[in-house]
């Protein structure tokens, strides 16, 4: 009988450290993080628009975390390659993507090998938002879209820069709409759509947003985002001229599936420090990006909510992914 109780004894006492065990380590562990450094990825090359904006995000997320987080470049397919990558990380909070959420809301509805969705990944904010509009020269005869409208019917054959799908998709629709004529000219990246509109090759180009560093030569006919650009706060929305076909891109932090939310709370809080940092307003306002944060629970809100506006907007206009 002894040998019995002892042995009970032990069971019951082990499993009484381990259930304590347990209970000790999990806030122990959520409330340490980070312990070590961070890699953030980002999938455009060095140099460009979003990676400046990301380098500059790491720079306050490791000021507030008190940790490094590293920037590694995984271009591909326009953040494709890195959000897979992303998506086969370890969900405990040392690896994450700076990226537009276009990758989930946007690039679906056109590649079929891209199967994301808003609820396949978690997110600690967004930061900034692109100015996307259509834009032409200064001195071109039109100012909005409606003037725009008027001057392509009598200048059948019109040129226009595109840099993307969806850019594509935006302007055959307002010409199918309109019984316009329009040659559309593929472009390759934002250098490619300035030499293209300052040289006179094309009439009008969809813009990420580059444009406004040209402010004496170029201008905004129609903000292609649900809200008017601070850039350019008179300029209408694409809605508001009568065409459905806005949207928005935020950069975003985005984890994998399954993260904890009290990593993605301190994440969250450390990234809104951007809102009043110095040298991060000075990068976004050389690129003319407008800071708008968005905590966790408006980051996902806001994926979800597009998501869903996105998709009715590419099936609206018949495009299917190919």
């Amino acid at each position: 009988m002894r040998k019995t109780n002892r042995r009970q004894l032990l069971r019951a006492a082990t499993a009484a450290l381990t259930v304590l065990a347990g209970l000790c380590t999990g806030p122990a562990i959520a409330g340490d993080y980070p312990e070590r450094p961070i890699t953030m990825l980002v999938g455009y090359k060095a140099g460009g628009q979003t990676d400046l904006v990301g380098r500059a995000a790491a720079k306050v997320l490791s000021d507030q975390l008190g940790v490094p987080v590293n920037v590694v470049n995984k271009p591909g397919g326009g953040g494709i390659l890195a959000a897979h990558e992303l998506s086969k990380a370890k969900p405990d909070g040392y690896t994450l993507l700076f990226h537009a959420n276009s990758v989930i809301n946007t690039v679906p509805f056109l590649m079929k090998r891209v199967t994301f969705k808003p609820e396949d990944f978690e997110y600690a904010g967004m930061i900034t938002s692109y100015q996307v509009g259509l834009a032409a020269q200064k001195n071109a005869p039109y100012d909005t879209l409606e003037e725009f409208v008027a001057w392509a019917r009598e200048n059948p054959g019109f040129s226009f820069g595109s840099l993307s799908p969806t850019a594509r998709m935006t302007m055959e629709v307002i010409a199918r709409k309109e019984g316009l004529d329009v040659n559309i000219v593929p472009l390759k990246g934002g250098g490619d759509l300035l030499n293209a509109l300052l040289g006179n090759q094309v009439d009008l180009v969809w813009s990420g947003g580059i444009h406004y560093k040209y402010p004496d030569q170029l201008k905004t006919i129609v903000a292609l985002t649900t809200f008017r650009h601070p850039s350019a706060p008179d300029v209408e929305t694409i809605d508001e001229a009568g065409y459905p076909l806005g949207m928005d891109g935020f950069t975003t932090l985005i984890l994998p599936k399954g993260t904890p939310r009290e990593m993605l709370e301190r994440l969250s809080t450390a990234l809104k420090a951007a809102e009043t940092d110095a040298t991060f307003a000075k990068v976004v306002a050389a690129a003319n990006i407008p800071i708008m944060y968005k905590d966790l629970d408006e980051a996902a809100a806001e994926v979800a909510e597009s998501y869903a506006r996105n998709k009715t907007i590419f099936e609206s206009a018949g495009i299917e992914p190919q």
